[in-house]
């Protein structure tokens, strides 16, 4: 048996068993991307240790991230130790792997008065305002683009902002759907993000106008079975769809361009390019150099744990010890 036929028979027999749908279409993407065509076409009892072990080094080379090739490491540890529970194997060669650290990419925020030309451009375009609600959510709350997206009013009171679900895409070939309303990644991102007045008088703008209602999307539990469908949702595009984030990214892009081509004629300033992520990463920014504890930005953010927040943005507890230790000399007794 080669290994690919083994984890084929995994995913449809255990892989589903205990794991969310979106976990499961993880491990598949990264098996097909990185194993699929390598040492997948071996018999699963002839793979050795060096031989995961290069896929590996041969990512480090490529450039990828910790976190990718551990994902990585992590689905063929659980491959191989069902095959070794089946008596198919007699060693795991994907345990004790060695996947180094490498050096992440440093997290950018977007400028100040970056973010009031696009907020501004945005608001005030005839084509594009529909969508300014949901940038003021993004950029004043720092969810994600699934949470954002996913909000209905039920989870919103008006005096605390509850985010309970995310919209999840997952691949058509597997559970018939594209994208649904699922729980979120964690229990941390079941949270409450307190609303400000922008994103408060926003939100009661929003509701007070005539939006058509967007089409129902399924809710499905952790194995991706479909329990209902959920209505109601804040943001919808242009067709009356809920946002995914390719879709998302894509409004961004058209906004620039449309942004940038104005600007030139009129001889003003461009936007310059920024990602979804980014708009995350400038909300942390904000509220951590605002003062803000990192306790309620980890929170905000959906984070585990503040160690996450900080490993996450290292680059800004630099500048806050920098900071601190310039206020600490302020201090001069002689």
């Amino acid at each position: 048996m080669t290994l690919n036929a083994y984890f084929d028979f995994w995913m449809e027999t255990f892989a589903k068993s205990g794991r969310k749908a979106t976990t499961c279409t993880n491990y598949k993407s990264y098996y097909n991307t990185y194993i699929k065509d390598t040492i997948g076409k071996k018999q699963i009892a002839k793979i050795t240790k060096a031989d995961c072990q290069r896929i590996i080094n041969e990512m480090v080379q490529d450039g990828k991230k910790h976190s990718t090739m551990s994902k990585l490491k992590s689905c063929l540890n659980i491959v191989f130790e069902c095959a070794l529970d089946d008596d198919i194997i007699i060693k795991n060669p994907a345990k004790n792997l060695q996947v180094p650290q490498t050096e992440s990419k440093k997290r950018t925020a977007i400028e100040q008065h970056q973010i009031d030309l696009f907020m501004g451009y945005v608001r005030n375009s005839e084509r594009y305002s529909y969508s300014y609600p949901a940038f003021v959510v993004l950029f004043n709350s720092g969810m994600r683009i699934g949470e954002m997206a996913a909000l209905t009013w039920d989870d919103v009171n008006f005096k605390d902002n509850t985010i309970n679900k995310t919209v999840n895409r997952y691949r058509k070939a597997d559970y018939d759907f594209t994208m649904a309303v699922a729980s979120p990644k964690s229990k941390t991102s079941i949270r409450s993000i307190a609303m400000n007045s922008v994103v408060r008088k926003t939100l009661l703008k929003l509701k007070m106008q005539s939006v058509p209602p967007a089409a129902k999307l399924p809710y499905v539990d952790d194995p991706g079975n479909i329990r209902g469908h959920i209505s109601g949702f804040l943001f919808v595009n242009t067709s009356g769809n809920v946002w995914n984030e390719p879709g998302f990214r894509e409004l961004i892009k058209r906004i620039m361009e449309r942004n940038n081509k104005d600007a030139e004629e009129n001889h003003t300033e461009k936007i310059e390019n920024f990602c979804l992520h980014m708009v995350r990463h400038t909300y942390t920014s904000l509220a951590y150099s605002a003062g803000a504890d990192v306790k309620i930005v980890s929170r905000n953010l959906g984070h585990a744990s503040t160690s996450v927040t900080l490993d996450t943005y290292t680059h800004l507890t630099e500048d806050k010890k920098k900071e601190q230790e310039a206020v600490a000399q302020t201090v001069r007794i002689s």
